[in-house]
This record gives structure tokens, sequence and C-alpha cells, in this order.
């Protein structure tokens, strides 16, 4: 149980809590990715080397917008401390 806890604890405090999961998935890293596959998938799908159904790139835009402004929104709140 240890070792899951540490492979778990993102941020290394000791526990494994949301912060965790903000340190996860709130980093610039993932909109990057993001942004990369909003390029590279439709470019793929026009030279015809996959299938991409238009609701999964706009399911993948929603979710690299979404974790941008919630990354500026913890920016600004910094900001203003």
């Amino acid at each position: 149980m240890v070792m899951e806890m540490k492979i778990l604890d993102f941020n290394r405090d000791g526990k494994v809590d949301s912060q965790d999961f903000k340190y996860l998935m709130l980093r610039y890293e993932i909109i990057l990715v993001g942004g990369l596959l909003l390029t590279i998938l439709p470019m793929l799908k026009i030279m015809g080397y996959v299938e991409l159904d238009s609701d999964m790139f706009w399911l993948l835009a929603g979710v690299v917008i979404t974790a941008e402004a919630i990354l500026e929104i913890i920016k600004e709140k910094r900001k203003g401390e």
C-alpha cells in the first residue's frame, strides 16, 4: 500500500489528495500535448491515415480550452495574493 501511495503522490507532499490531481492534470504540458493533437490529428485525417469523428475533435478542443482557462484563473489568483 505504501508503494502505491508513493506512485500516486505526484506533488510529493506525503499524502494522496486532490492536490495531486491538480498537479498532474493542470499543467502547461497538458495544453501543449492537446494543442499538438489538435494540429496533427486533422492533418492525418486529411491525408487519409485516420478516421476522426468531429465530436472527438471538439471534445479534445474543449478539454484543452478548459485546462488553459483553469490554469489562467489559478495564475491570476496567485498574482493577486
